[in-house]
C-alpha cells in the first residue's frame, strides 16, 4: 500500500499558519461582536482586550525561547494548538468577563507561542536568500484567504451565533495541527554557543544568551528600532479604528467585517509589491516613502463619512503596514544566526508585544483626554517622524 505523497514543507507552514489565523480570527470577532458591539463599556474592554492580548508576548517570550529549544518545534506547535481547541468551551461562559479574559488570556498565549514556533522554524526548513519571497508568500496565501474572511465570518456570528463560530475556530485548529504533524523530522539546532559554558546560571547568562544575535548580527539593532515605528502606529490604529467605528457607523459586525477584509486586502496586495520593491529600492527609500504614505491615511482616518470608505481605506493602511512588516521580520530572520535564532524570535516578539502595548495604553489615554481627532493627527505626526529617522538610520 502505498503512502501519503510528501508536500513540501513550505506549503505545510503555510497551510498551518493559514489554519490557525482564520481559527484565531473566529475567536477574536466573537469576543470583539460580545464585548465591544454588543458591550456596555466598550473602551474599557478594549483596552483590558488588547493588554490581555499583549501581556504574553511582554512576560512570557523570554521563555519560549528556552522552552522550545528543549521540545523541539515540531512538538511545540503541536501541543499549543492542542492547547488552543481546548481552551475554547470556556467561552461559552461568555456572559461573565471573570471567564472570558482569563480564557482569552490563555488562548493569546498559545497564539503567541505558534507565532514564535512558525518564525522560528521557518529559517531552518528555508534557504536564507528564500526568506523574503517565501514570508511574502506565506503572507499573500494567509491574507489571500482571509480577503473574505472577517466579513464570511461576521455573518456567520450574525446569522448562526457565536457558539458556531467558536466550534469552527475549534475544527480549523485541528487541521493546522495536521499539517503540522505532517512536516519532515527536524535536526536539533543547538542554541549553545561557545562562550555559554563558563557562563554559569541566574540571570545575566539567561540575558547574555538573548543578546548574543546582537553580538554578531551588527544590523539588527537598527532594524528592531525602525520596528517599532511600525509597531506603534499599528497599536494607535488598533484602538482607535473599533471606537470611529463604534462611534460614528454603529454595531454590525458584518460591517465591521468588510472593514477588516479591506485591511486584508491591502495586506495581500503587499505581499506581491515587497518582493519586487525590496530588490529594486534602497531600504532606507521604500520605508521612508511608505511611513509617509500612512502617514497621510493616518490624517483623513477621521474625516470618513461611511464605512465603506473606512474599508476603502484599510486597503492603503493593510498595504502599508503587512509591507514593512515582513521586510524588517524578514531582515532580522537574514541576520539572526541559526544557533540562536528561537531567542531572537522570542526577543522580537516580547519588543512587540511591549510596543503594542505601549501604543494601546497612552492612544486610550489620548482618547479619554483629548478625543480621537488628537489620536489620529498624533499618529499622522509619528508616522512622518518616523520617515524622517529611518531615511537617516537605514542603508
Amino acid at each position: 500500500m502505498k503512502g501519503i505523497a510528501p508536500v513540501h514543507p513550505k506549503y505545510l507552514i503555510i497551510s498551518a499558519e493559514l489554519l490557525a489565523d482564520l481559527g484565531n480570527l473566529l475567536v477574536g470577532l466573537t469576543l470583539l461582536d460580545v464585548l465591544i458591539l454588543h458591550g456596555e463599556r466598550a473602551l474599557s474592554n478594549l483596552v483590558v482586550l488588547c493588554v490581555v492580548q499583549q501581556l504574553p508576548a511582554i512576560l512570557l517570550s523570554p521563555l519560549a525561547g528556552v522552552w522550545m529549544g528543549r521540545v523541539g518545534v515540531k512538538k511545540w506547535l503541536t501541543a499549543v494548538n492542542v492547547s488552543k481547541c481546548s481552551l475554547l468551551g470556556l467561552f461559552a461562559f461568555r456572559s461573565s468577563v471573570w471567564v472570558i479574559f482569563p480564557a482569552y488570556l490563555c488562548f493569546t498565549a498559545g497564539s503567541l507561542f505558534f507565532h514564535i514556533g512558525r518564525l522560528s522554524l521557518t529559517p531552518v526548513l528555508i534557504p536564507k536568500d528564500e526568506l523574503i519571497s517565501f514570508n511574502a508568500l506565506n503572507e499573500r496565501v494567509s491574507l489571500g484567504g482571509s480577503i473574505f474572511g472577517p466579513w464570511v465570518i461576521g455573518w456567520i456570528i450574525l446569522k448562526t451565533g457565536q457558539g458556531v463560530a467558536l466550534g469552527l475556530a475549534g475544527v480549523l485548529l485541528v487541521l493546522s495541527v495536521c499539517a503540522i504533524c505532517r512536516l519532515p523530522k527536524l535536526v536539533r539546532v543547538s542554541e549553545e554557543s561557545k562562550h555559554h559554558a563558563t557562563r554559569g546560571s541566574g540571570l545575566r547568562p539567561l540575558f547574555l544568551d538573548y543578546t548574543e544575535s546582537f553580538r554578531t548580527g551588527y544590523n539588527l539593532k537598527t532594524y528592531f528600532f525602525v520596528f517599532a515605528f511600525v509597531l506603534l502606529g499599528g497599536g494607535v490604529l488598533n484602538i482607535g479604528l473599533p471606537i470611529l467605528y463604534k462611534t460614528n457607523f454603529g454595531k454590525s459586525i458584518a460591517d465591521w467585517g468588510l472593514i477588516l477584509s479591506g485591511f486584508q486586502a491591502g495586506s495581500c496586495a503587499a505581499t506581491f509589491l515587497l518582493p519586487r520593491w525590496s530588490s529594486t529600492f534602497r531600504h532606507g527609500t521604500m520605508l521612508s516613502f511608505t511611513f509617509l504614505f500612512l502617514a497621510g491615511a493616518m490624517a483623513i482616518l477621521g474625516h470618513l463619512t461611511s464605512y465603506i470608505q473606512i474599508a476603502l481605506l484599510m486597503i492603503l493602511f493593510g498595504c502599508g503596514f503587512t509591507l514593512m512588516h515582513i521586510f524588517l521580520e524578514s531582515l532580522i530572520q537574514q541576520n539572526s544566526s541559526r544557533a540562536h535564532i528561537g531567542k531572537t524570535m522570542s526577543l522580537l516578539t516580547a519588543y512587540r508585544g511591549a510596543c503594542y502595548l505601549g501604543a494601546i495604553l497612552a492612544s486610550a489615554l489620548v482618547l479619554h483626554i483629548w478625543g480621537l481627532q488628537i489620536l489620529l493627527l498624533a499618529a499622522s505626526l509619528l508616522m512622518i517622524s518616523a520617515s524622517l529617522v529611518t531615511r537617516r538610520t537605514s542603508g
